[in-house]
């Protein structure tokens, strides 16, 4: 297995100027497109839905080809915010040609997530090529998120496979979950449980992406042969920034509208 150099914003303290930078280049993007209809954002949805959460268990959402997850500790506008910033950074991927490199993906999505306000704590990237004949994707994006977990959070894991209990019975939510990996000839998928820490919120990420270009869908709780297959292995930890967050939410949500359509979708399990 090869570590590899994704440029981390592990190194990268968060700063107002390097901010301000980023966005720069994102009202040059929303400068150049026509101004659509205010999409409904994912907290929308969330709030209508939400409702009956004591019935429902854990909160759960997909967004893009990343399963988020709450810690139930946390506030409404908690959840709201992890989403709306897990939603920018999957359009900001999105967006990125495919012939973009697994590692530049990943380096766009760390920097995306930092600027908005997710300072990253430690984050590791690793490449191989699988000598197993299978593995059972959701299975194994469990086993790389364990890798960043402290022992007094294991209960993080329980929180993630009752995720993927909802996202298994929800087929249009799996659909948004494969869309990027159908476009990209890369199967791509990353679990993302956002936990109530001292003084805040974390996001734990663990992820893996397989270069299989004859992928034709279908990738979730069945057993996909490996063998000699290019794997990428993302995990890391992230402490949110509020203030960060709050400097530039209006040009967030301006992406969002703009960008982040058919990315969201709150799991019910059906």
């Amino acid at each position: 297995m090869t570590d590899i150099d994704v440029r981390s914003v592990a190194q990268i303290a968060f700063d107002d100027a390097m901010q301000d930078s980023y966005f720069e280049g994102v009202a040059a993007e929303l400068k150049n497109v026509a101004p659509r209809t205010r999409t409904k954002r994912s907290i929308s949805t969330l709030s209508a839905e939400s409702s009956d959460s004591s019935e429902q268990g854990v909160g759960a959402s997909v967004v893009g080809p990343s399963l988020v997850v709450f810690d139930q500790a946390l506030s409404e506008d908690d959840m709201q915010d992890a989403l709306d910033c897990q939603q920018f950074a999957e359009a900001v991927v999105r967006r990125l040609p495919k012939e973009t490199s697994n590692e530049q993906r990943y380096h766009k999505y760390n920097e995306a997530l930092l600027a908005v306000g997710w300072v990253t704590e430690s984050f590791t990237y690793k490449k191989y090529v699988s000598k197993q004949l299978t593995i059972t994707m959701n299975e194994a994006v469990l086993q790389v998120l364990e890798t960043v977990i402290s022992g007094g959070t294991g209960s993080v894991l329980s929180l993630v496979a009752s995720g993927f209990s909802k996202l298994k019975g929800d087929k249009d939510a799996l659909k948004i979950v494969d869309a990027g990996s159908k476009k990209n000839e890369v199967v791509s998928f990353k679990a993302v449980p956002c936990i109530a820490t001292p003084g805040g919120m974390s996001m734990l990420m663990g992820g893996l992406d397989l270069v299989d270009k004859e992928y034709n869908g279908n990738f979730l709780f069945v057993t996909y042969k490996t063998q000699g297959l290019q794997i990428f292995q993302g995990a890391g930890v992230r402490k949110f920034n509020r203030r960060a967050f709050e400097r530039k939410k209006t040009m967030i949500y301006a992406y969002n509208d703009e960008f982040a359509d058919g990315l969201f979708k709150q799991l019910t399990g059906q």
